[in-house]
């Protein structure tokens, strides 16, 4: 049994029966034990760890959840962020109201929350384990993080996606930059875990929002959006806003602005062809746009990323 290591990343190919706790390697259990209460959300038998890394405060760990796999009552004495990479699953909890959680969608739990989960068509998640003094530091300002919630802003996308990024990365900076981003994700978990009973995001609007990440880089109308998802625009900019707290319009920009980012950092591309290949009318409207946004020019972006040995990691767009 011996796990193949990184200096930053430990890997477990074909040994989904191990897992890493502090500084030791150890067996999981053969079979689950009902109402198990652990350390870390740890892997589940039939899942397979892919790889796992720790920094102050937290644990990540890239879990993949086998089609069928049906986890039974269960909780764990640390609050856990869920998010989700491919596929879906299933959370069933008490007074049995169920909560799917599908690709790329964000799942907070608190501490000592019992649930049980299904795994129909499979799922590869990240699972962020948060030591009790970093919750405290927040949850000590914001109550809201003593219940679940699905946490679905442009913001926490963005972040999300960002942290997966990091979470690959071995460079020397990369531990330090992954802990910034996790107080970040834990901060807008924080901020909007307690803005009220959680919502389900419609199927319809689930449609309308990934049409619009798939094809930010064409000339879009609301209404284009509206025929897709099949409601009426008024409806879909209204609802849109509602649930992720930005008009479709700002959503849209923000994608373009973030692929300009990957653009400028990682081409020679000129400023004027970045601009009309991210969909920007001029160079003149992409560089204002862009500076709203990043907080500086595109030109310095490209300064700034050029400084970098991997620029792409540490100045991906945040979504603030």
């Amino acid at each position: 049994m011996n796990p193949t290591r990184t200096s930053a990343i430990t890997h477990y190919p074909g040994n989904p029966g191990v897992f890493r706790s502090s500084s030791r390697l150890e067996v999981a259990p053969s079979r689950p034990a009902p109402a198990v209460v652990s350390e870390y959300p740890v892997q589940e038998p039939g899942a397979s760890a892919i790889a796992t890394r720790e920094v102050h405060g937290f644990r990540v760990a890239e879990i993949n959840y086998p089609a069928g796999l049906e986890v039974g009552r269960h909780s764990y004495d640390q609050a856990h962020l869920v998010y989700v990479l491919e596929g879906e699953y299933a959370e069933t909890h008490a007074g049995g109201s169920e909560t799917r959680s599908q690709s790329r969608s964000l799942r907070y739990l608190p501490p000592n929350f019992a649930h049980s989960n299904s795994f129909e068509n499979g799922a590869r998640c990240l699972v962020i384990s948060i030591a009790p003094e970093m919750l405290a530091r927040v949850a000590n300002l914001n109550k809201a993080l003593d219940r679940p919630a699905s946490i679905e802003t442009p913001v926490s996308m963005w972040l999300t996606q960002k942290l997966y990024r990091e979470f690959q990365e071995v460079d020397s900076s990369a531990a330090l930059s992954l802990e910034g981003v996790l107080l970040e994700l834990l901060a807008e978990t924080a901020r909007h875990a307690g803005s009220g009973p959680v919502r389900i995001v419609p199927e319809w609007l689930r449609v309308a929002r990934a049409y619009v990440e798939s094809n930010y880089l064409r000339p879009l109308s609301l209404a284009d959006i509206a025929r897709v998802a099949h409601v009426h625009r008024v409806h879909l900019a209204r609802q849109f806003r509602s649930y992720f707290s930005t008009s479709v319009g700002e959503f849209l920009r923000r994608k373009r602005v973030e692929h300009a980012c990957h653009l400028v950092s990682t081409t020679n591309c000129s400023l004027a062809e970045v601009a009309i290949d991210c969909g920007f009318s001029d160079q003149s409207h992409f560089s204002a746009t862009f500076r709203k946004m990043m907080g500086l020019t595109p030109a310095r972006f490209r300064e700034m990323a050029h400084a970098q040995g991997h620029p792409v990691a540490t100045l991906a767009y945040v979504g603030k």
